[in-house]
């Protein structure tokens, strides 16, 4: 096998474990009801997906595809918080050695440079997490889960779970048509990536409305559509934000929770934001300054933080 062939499997494989940390950090972020254990979990996701955006990259610049539909195993639920952390720490020691040692056998200057800096940051992660666990231990809470779930909320969260399946679908093939346009197309790949972001928070922010109506979120792995043109891309997102925007408007007109109807009024409009795509097939170049509004989404502040 050719090196760059190997190093494209390398980051593939490694594209579907920060997938799987992302989902199982913000799994355990929506369920934990420990606000300052939620803040950790949600900037360490955070640097997960910038993990994931790296190695996405790294790809496609090699000529490869990224595996974005691809997850590993998660591990949602268990008896206790300090528990449900626990395998996050066991997650961070296994993405550790897993690129170890594949920095071992990559010679390429660049692809080096990646691990290195992704090796640092989980390192970084598993001490907090760590820490997180002891935390949990010293400070055990009486609060026991389960109970009555009110039958209004439970058919509301049924609803907003089917949303949140289609949602996590978006972001998926969002996130894989930016990866892939990149280089034919910056100003379009960087708006599409924001789009996904934007899509990122509110699945967040309806994830924490299923969690607190005692149901579990649906982050079940979505089967994806791989856009790789530009004119397909521009097609699928105006559909995607004039349909999403009306599906969500009706949702919010058959729910009574006032605070829940506010959030997805705030989503649907923020799903018809991006009006103007036809204009990036005329205009591929894009400032640097808006490539790094980009990069400061995934980076600063709260990700899912409602009144941002």
């Amino acid at each position: 096998m050719e090196e760059k062939d190997k190093i494209i499997n390398y980051l593939n494989y490694n594209i579907a474990l920060e997938h799987a940390a992302i989902t199982q950090y913000l799994f355990h972020a929506f369920t934990i009801c420990e606000e300052s254990v939620e803040k950790d979990l949600e900037e360490i996701a955070r640097e997960e997906m910038k993990h994931l955006r790296m190695f996405a990259h790294a790809v496609v610049d090699l000529g490869g595809y990224p595996a974005i539909d691809n997850r590993a195993e998660v591990f949602l639920e268990a008896q206790t918080k300090e528990s449900l952390l626990s395998f996050d720490v066991e997650a961070e020691k296994m993405a550790i050695n897993v690129y170890e040692k594949q920095l071992k056998d990559i010679k390429d200057t660049h692809i080096r440079k990646i691990f290195e800096r992704v090796i640092q940051d989980e390192s970084s992660h598993l001490h907090i997490f760590q820490a997180l666990v002891e935390k949990l231990k010293e400070n055990l809470s009486t609060n026991k889960e389960g109970g009555h779930v009110d039958e209004n909320k439970a058919k509301i969260a049924h609803i907003l779970n089917s949303y949140l399946k289609k949602q996590y679908q978006k972001i998926l093939e969002s996130l894989y048509q930016s990866f892939m346009l990149k280089a034919k197309n910056p100003k379009l790949s960087d708006t599409i990536e924001q789009r996904a972001i934007d899509k990122m928070k509110h699945f967040g922010w309806v994830a924490e409305e299923i969690s607190e109506a005692g149901i579990k979120p649906n982050i079940d792995l979505p089967d994806i559509e791989k856009i790789e043109n530009q004119e397909q891309a521009i097609n699928y997102n105006t559909k995607d934000q004039e349909m999403f925007s009306k599906e969500v408007e009706d949702i919010a007109k058959n729910t009574e929770d006032s605070d829940l109807r506010w959030i997805l009024d705030r989503i649907s409009k923020r799903e018809i934001h991006y009006e103007d795509l036809q204009e990036y097939l005329n205009n591929p170049n894009t400032p640097e300054q808006d490539i790094a509004k980009v990069i400061t989404a995934l980076t600063v502040g709260s990700l899912f933080g409602k009144n941002k």
